[in-house]
């Protein structure tokens, strides 16, 4: 169960990631709610993930994203 949660929690992470990438190609207007919403809901993620890597982008989280995946399934 545990295992699920985890699994579902982190993969919803990754797809919001993946979409502020996505959006970040055509704005970055803090106006446009949708890249707003995507902006503040992983920005706690990026601010991190600079911080452990400072010339880090969304790339690098991607990757730690699906190791952690990888390490949850196998695991537990």
């Amino acid at each position: 169960m545990l295992e699920l949660i985890l699994n579902y929690t982190l993969a919803f992470i990754m797809w919001l990631v993946i979409a502020r990438a996505i959006m970040s190609l055509f704005t970055t207007d803090m106006n446009n709610f949708i890249y707003a919403m995507l902006y503040k809901s992983t920005e706690p993620l990026y601010r991190v993930a600079r911080n452990v890597f400072p010339k880090g982008t969304t790339f690098f989280i991607l990757i730690i994203i699906i190791i952690l995946r990888i390490i949850i399934i196998k695991l537990l």
